[in-house]
Parts: structure tokens; C-alpha cells; sequence
């Protein structure tokens, strides 16, 4: 991109030169559009100085000031160039630069946010060692494996702080201890992976010291128990007290019988306390499994309740709106002053006759002109008829676009996003785009209230491609989202929501949406349509199905 602004501006340099009646016209207009401009200006004296005061305004995102003076000095090829240009600049932020920074965000996931610290202390002087030493005991120590340095501090020793991914600490680990010897002929004092400390110089000194107590303490003993002996020994000698062998024996057999009983009864013991607890444990799970199934049952009842009664005040409010309807009906027919009232919502005309074949559809006749009110993704619209002043739910294939009322300021949002966004080769519309920001809105308004052929053809152009989020009053379409959309639809659901359709997507994109709306609890319906399923989309689908409690519907076409 920035090489296309470079070729931009040495393509227009020439033609605004040939344009403008002098170089002070130039620096007076530039210091009326930019007043922080001319001081600048002031020391410009040639074309070429203005110029550069100007290039140095522009940036690859932003040929404002290009544009202006383009459009002040009517250069058509110049106007041109600009809007090829901002194609070119709209297409890179669309696509590549998404897709650059999708994959930025992977990379990051994988690495940064899911990853662990590996600590080394090394007995190193600073001044002898540097980053290629530290690389190369990083290499020795864990070979090829993805580990990077983040910090080094300097001190009395060496301390080197890393990172590696989570799914790696338990390959580091094993290739560390295989190591351990070849690094502490390195210098290692300690080294830490993650939680786990592989090796402590300090800790083995304060432990083998600990040792070194423990086995003076246990020869002492040992010295004064020999001691003993030999003192026994004499006595008994002196004594001349003789042992049976029979009856040390016996003594022997009786001592070891003992302490065997001894031994089963406390076995006895122990798994007598150990089945009394399993069946206290089994007890009182059976009894909480039974108080979750009658709380679930309960939940059951009460939400069939709900809606039962949701059914009703339905049915009760329908019937005061046919019985109302009926009534401002007969008062319309007895007062000619009174009128219904005028429409809020878009305004739409039945393109055929049809027949409501229950309470809650609405009966048109072809040309009667309706307001809707709510655009469901099911297709059946609530629609207000303009001729009866009745309410009721309105397919709708039956329906089209009122052409002839008159365009709201919404309305023609979409037109006018669509002319500026995309590549439309109408004359007019060319012309407007040169314009500035604030000048576009207003010359496209007054432009299609004059030209109703302009906007049929830009309704055509832009019915003709797919709008890639739709947002009903009960969910939303998306159809071929990007990451980023996907991500801007799921921060903005509501409990109103309830409804998702993926068109036409890609499985990339179903594989990292799919977790984030079935863990939504406020979605109860999701259509997936004209999209492929890969074996892991599907897997993946599989498993959070079987976890979730909200989803009432799924359906797959295609």
C-alpha cells in the first residue's frame, strides 16, 4: 500500500500542476483549508516545496488533502486515480489486513497466552557470557523445542527467564533431566519449569547437610546400643542364666499367633467402617439424585406452565385486537374526519391475495399496503395492514418493497453504503464520491429524490449481493461472515436472540463460532445452511451438543 501511495502521488504531481492558475493560488487555498498548514506554506516558494508540505499530509489510510484539491481544481483524472486507489485501500483493510491479524491472534494464542516459564540461575559472570552463550545452553537443554528468552537479569550470577507453550512442559521436563548433568558442568545453580524445580544446588547442599545429621545422630545411638550389648552380655555371662531353645521357641510361636490375631481383627475393623461409609455415601447420593429429578420435574412443570400461559394471554390479545380493530373500524366508517395511523416501520405491498389460515395470520389482498413491525428469521413477518388497521403475521413471499412510498432516511442508508463502498460504474455516483465526507450524504439524498431510475438500479446492484449479517428481531443471518464479524454479531446478542442462521460459511469459521453460541443460553434455534461440515466441525459439534440445555432445534441443509 504504501508503494501504490507513492505511485499515486507522482501520477497526480504533474496533472495538479497543470491545473492550478499559479503557486500562490495554491499555498492561499491549502492555507484556507489547513490553517495549521502555513507557517509551512510561508517557507515554500516553489511548487515542488508545496507539494512536499502536502505528501507529508497524506498517509496511506487518509489523501484527504489530495482529494480536496482535486476536487477544488476539477482535475478528472486526478479524481480518478484517488477513487482506484481507496478501492485498492478498502479491498487491503477488508481482506488482507483481517487476515493478517487473524493471524497475529492465532499465533498469540498459541504461543503467549497459553504458555508457561521456564527459569535458569547460572554461575556465570557477565562480563565472560553473552546472548549466543544463553542461546546455545538453551539449544543444549532442550534441543529444537519452541522456547524463547524474555528477560535476563544481571547480577552475581545469571538469571534467564523463558517461555514455551503449555503442551510442551512435559517433553521440556524429560529432556531437562536427561540434561541435568551436562548443565551443572555449565554452571547451573537452579532450574525451574513451569511450577516443578528440576534442580536446586542449594536445596541439595541443605538436604544432604540435614542427611549428615541424621546419620551422626543414628551412629551415636548405634555406639551407646553396642555399649549396652556388651554390658548385658558380661552380666548374663556372670549369671550364668542358660536359655531353653524349646522355650524361647514357644514364647516365639505364641507372640507371632498373637499378633496375627490382633492383625485380622483390626482388619476386620477397617473394612466394616469402610462399607458403613460406602453406604452412607450411596444413601445420600440416591437421596440428592432424587431431589435433582424432582426439582427437574418441577422446572418442567413450571415451564410448560409459562408457556400455556403465554398461549393465552396470546390468544386473550389477539382477540382484543380483532375485537379493537372491528371497532376502529366501524368508528372510521361513522367518522370520515378520523384516519389510521401512519406507518413508523418500512412500508411493504402484498403482490397477491391470501387467506390468514389461523387467528394469528393476518388476510391481504393484493396492493394492500402494510407496515412491518418485526422481521423474524422464520420467514413470518408481523405486519400491520394500512387499509384495515388489523395485525397479524404475514409470510413473507407474499410481500415486497413499496417502491412508491417514500424513501426514510434508514432506508436509504443501505443505497448510499453500498454506492460509496462498492465499484459502481454510474457516472453520478462517481461524482459524488469526490466530494468530501460531509458533502457525500446530502448530494446522494436529493439525488435519488430526483432520480428514481438511479435508485431502482442501485437497488438491483445492491439486492444482487448477499448482506453479510442480517439482524432480525428474533436472531440473525450471517452469510459468508469474516472472524471479525462473527465476533462483532456474539458481542451483541440479546435474550431476544434467539435464533442463529450461518450461510454460506466457511468451516473455519462455523469450527470457532459453533463453541461460543452453543454456550450461550439464550439461543434455542441454530440453522446451518449451504455450508461445508468438516469431520472435526462435526466432531466438535457433537461434543458440545451433548453438553448443552438451551438448544431447543438444529437444522442442517445443504
Amino acid at each position: 500500500m504504501g508503494d501504490m501511495l507513492g505511485i499515486l502521488i507522482d501520477d497526480i504531481v504533474p496533472l495538479i500542476e497543470k491545473s492550478i492558475p499559479s503557486v500562490d493560488h495554491l499555498k492561499f487555498f491549502l492555507g484556507r483549508c489547513r490553517r495549521d498548514l502555513k507557517p509551512r506554506l510561508k517557507d515554500a516558494n516553489s511548487f515542488d516545496d508545496v507539494m512536499e508540505v502536502i505528501e507529508d499530509e497524506c498517509s496511506i489510510t487518509n489523501v484527504a488533502l489530495l482529494e480536496t484539491i482535486v476536487n477544488k481544481y476539477s482535475i478528472q483524472d486526478a479524481g480518478d486515480m484517488i477513487l482506484a486507489y481507496q478501492t485498492h485501500l478498502d479491498e487491503f483493510c477488508e481482506n488482507k489486513l483481517t487476515m493478517f491479524c487473524n493471524h497475529q491472534l492465532k499465533r498469540l494464542s498459541s504461543s503467549l497466552l497459553t504458555c508457561e516459564t521456564i527459569k535458569f540461575v547460572l554461575k556465570w559472570n557477565p562480563s565472560e557470557h553473552s546472548l549466543s552463550s544463553i542461546s546455545a545452553l538453551l539449544w543444549k537443554t532442550f534441543k529444537d523445542n519452541q522456547v524463547e528468552v524474555i528477560v535476563i537479569k544481571e547480577g552475581n550470577s545469571i538469571i534467564v527467564t523463558c517461555y514455551a507453550p503449555h503442551y510442551l512442559m512435559e517433553s521440556l521436563l524429560v529432556t531437562a533431566r536427561d540434561n541435568i548433568d551436562m548443565l551443572k558442568e555449565m554452571g547451573l545453580i537452579s532450574l525451574t519449569i513451569g511450577y516443578y524445580t528440576v534442580y536446586d544446588e542449594h536445596a541439595i547442599d541443605e538436604e544432604v547437610k540435614s542427611l549428615m545429621k541424621k546419620l551422626e545422630m543414628v551412629e551415636s545411638e548405634r555406639d551407646d546400643l553396642l555399649e549396652e550389648n556388651a554390658k548385658l552380655k558380661g552380666t548374663i555371662d556372670t549369671l550364668g542364666i542358660s536359655y531353653q531353645s524349646r522355650e524361647v521357641d514357644e514364647s516365639n510361636k505364641s507372640s507371632i499367633q498373637s499378633s496375627e490375631s490382633e492383625k485380622e481383627e483390626s482388619k476386620k475393623k477397617m473394612t466394616k467402617a469402610m462399607q458403613m461409609e460406602i453406604d452412607h455415601l450411596r444413601s445420600s447420593l440416591q437421596s440428592k439424585t432424587g431431589i435433582e429429578e424432582t426439582l427437574v420435574g418441577v422446572e418442567k412443570t413450571l415451564i410448560e406452565r409459562e408457556k400455556e400461559i403465554e398461549q393465552l394471554q396470546e390468544k386473550i390479545s389477539l382477540m382484543n385486537i380483532q375485537q379493537l380493530n372491528k371497532t376502529s373500524i366501524t368508528l372510521r366508517k361513522d367518522q370520515s374526519t378520523q384516519s389510521i395511523n401512519p406507518p413508523k416501520g418500512p412500508v411493504y405491498v402484498a403482490i397477491r391475495d391470501w387467506e390468514a389460515r389461523n387467528s394469528t395470520q393476518l388476510s391481504i389482498k393484493k396492493g394492500e399496503k402494510l407496515e412491518v413491525k418485526k422481521e423474524r428469521t422464520e420467514g413470518w413477518w408481523l405486519a400491520r395492514s394500512l387499509d384495515t388497521d388489523q395485525e397479524g403475521l404475514v409470510n413473507m413471499i407474499h410481500i415486497k418493497k413499496d417502491e412508491e412510498s417514500e424513501l426514510s432516511t434508514l432506508e436509504s442508508l443501505e443505497p448510499f453504503h453500498y454506492a460509496m463502498t462498492e465499484n459502481v460504474d454510474i457516472p453520478k455516483i462517481k461524482e459524488i464520491k469526490m466530494r468530501s465526507n460531509v458533502e457525500r450524504a446530502s448530494l446522494f439524498l436529493s439525488l435519488i429524490k430526483q432520480d428514481s431510475v438511479l435508485l431502482d438500479q442501485l437497488r438491483k446492484k445492491e439486492h444482487g449481493k448477499p448482506k453479510a449479517i442480517r439482524w432480525y428481531d428474533d436472531g440473525v443471518e450471517l452469510t459468508s461472515p469474516s472472524l471479525i464479524q462473527c465476533q462483532e454479531v456474539v458481542s451483541l446478542l440479546t435474550y431476544k436472540h434467539t435464533t442463529i442462521v450461518i450461510n454460506k460459511s466457511s468451516p473455519d469459521v462455523v469450527c470457532d463460532l459453533l463453541p461460543v453460541l452453543l454456550q450461550n443460553e439464550k439461543v434455542t434455534l441454530l440453522r446451518i445452511e449451504d455450508t461445508q461440515l468438516t469431520q472435526d466441525c462435526i466432531s466438535s459439534l457433537c461434543n458440545l451438543l451433548a453438553n448443552n440445555k438451551s438448544l431447543l432445534e438444529l437444522a442442517l441443509s445443504n
